[in-house]
C-alpha cells in the first residue's frame, strides 16, 4: 500500500516538472512556422505550429485565370496542407520534450489538451 503512495508521489512530482517543460514547448511550437503549397507552389500558406495562418502567397497568373474556383480550391487544399504540417510540427515537438510520452490521455484526466 505504501509503495503505491510512493508511486504516486513520483507521479505527481513528475508532472509538476512537466508542468515547466510544457509552458517551454508551446513557446517553441507557437514559434515553429510551416509552409502547406498546392497548385505547385502556385499557392502557399504559412502556419504556426500552432494552427494560426500567418501568411499567404498567391501566384500572380492564378489572378489572370477566370477559374475563380480553382483558385479558392488551391487556397484551401494549401491552408489544409498547412495545418496538416503545424499538427505533425507540434507532435515532434511534444514527444521530443515528453521523451515520446503521449500526454494527451494523461492531461484530460486532468481537465487539460496538452496534445
Amino acid at each position: 500500500m505504501f509503495e503505491n503512495l510512493k508511486n504516486a508521489s513520483e507521479i505527481f512530482s513528475k508532472m509538476g516538472e512537466m508542468r515547466g517543460k510544457m509552458e517551454e514547448i508551446k513557446k517553441r511550437i507557437s514559434n515553429l512556422r510551416v509552409m502547406g503549397d498546392a497548385g505547385a507552389g502556385m499557392v502557399q500558406v504559412t502556419s504556426t505550429g500552432d494552427g494560426a495562418i500567418v501568411d499567404v502567397k498567391i501566384n500572380r497568373t492564378l489572378f489572370d485565370s477566370e477559374d475563380n474556383k480553382m483558385l479558392e480550391d488551391l487556397v484551401m487544399a494549401a491552408t489544409n496542407d498547412a495545418i496538416q504540417k503545424a499538427k505533425q510540427a507540434a507532435e515532434y515537438e511534444l514527444k521530443s520534450i515528453t521523451g515520446g510520452l503521449d500526454l494527451s490521455e494523461i492531461s484530460k484526466l486532468f481537465g487539460g489538451n496538452l496534445g
